[in-house]
């Protein structure tokens, strides 16, 4: 297998990094998933946490990623006299101390962080209030979430919060998922409406709770069947809805 060069590595890992920005522009249309990270970035700054337990860094579009500096050694001058072992130990001590003030001021600046995290809370509220006025599906609510998208994308969270977040939406879709195959169950299974009616009419319903009533109404060989588990079918829906 043919080695990667420095150019090649680089390269990859611009693509990961690019690859993360996306999936974060995904998440950041999914309810609660926004809402959860600036909790948790309000948690560490009033807490007295640290944000490095939130985010790393930031991922820019622009950004390039550049090679580490070579480690140099410095040059021993032969006229220096050789330490005691006393010596050592007092330097040792000293750089335990430098390390340990590195570490505390280590992290991302707190000054970026609020800017960042404040443009993304105030259009969060921006985009709440598109949601609450014209619905999920409006083109203003739809400009808001790619603006709140835009925001939030560049936030490279630590592999605990990323992973967190992407567990969140995968356990709801997973939920999501099992009410819409109740709906069909009930539908397909129990009324005996065929699979291809179902798949044809339910698809942009799924929380519309007059649909199965539509159904019911209908001159259709289920509609009595529906109207029967109408309750089961709008329950279901409800669940949907929650999500």
């Amino acid at each position: 297998v043919e080695l990667l060069t420095r150019e090649g590595e680089i390269e990859i890992a611009k693509r990961i990094e690019e690859g993360i920005r996306e999936v974060m522009g995904a998440i950041a249309h999914f309810p609660g998933t926004v809402d959860h990270i600036l909790s948790e970035y309000t948690r560490v700054t009033t807490e007295g946490g640290r944000l490095s337990d939130v985010l790393s860094g930031y991922i820019d579009p622009d950004d390039g990623i550049t090679p580490p500096a070579a480690e140099v050694p410095p040059p021993v001058d032969p006229k220096t006299p050789a330490k005691a072992e006393g010596d050592d130990e007092e330097e040792e001590e000293k750089d335990d101390a430098t390390d340990d003030e590195e570490e505390v001021e280590s992290g991302p600046d707190p000054i970026i962080a609020a800017q960042r995290f404040g443009a993304v809370s105030d259009q969060m509220e921006i985009t709440r209030k598109a949601l609450k006025k014209h619905g999920r599906d409006s083109k203003q609510a739809i400009a808001e979430l790619v603006a709140l998208a835009e925001l939030f994308m560049p936030i490279k969270l630590v592999p605990k919060q990323f992973e967190g977040l992407v567990e969140r939406v995968r356990s709801a879709l997973e939920r999501l998922r099992a009410q819409e195959r109740a709906i069909m169950q009930l539908c397909v299974r129990d009324a005996r409406m065929a699979r291809t009616d179902f798949l044809r009419l339910f698809p942009g319903n799924e929380v519309d709770e007059s649909w199965s009533d539509a159904l019911a109404k209908g001159k259709s060989k289920y509609a009595e069947a529906i109207a029967r588990l109408q309750p089961d079918i709008i329950r279901c829906q409800q669940k949907l809805s929650a999500l």
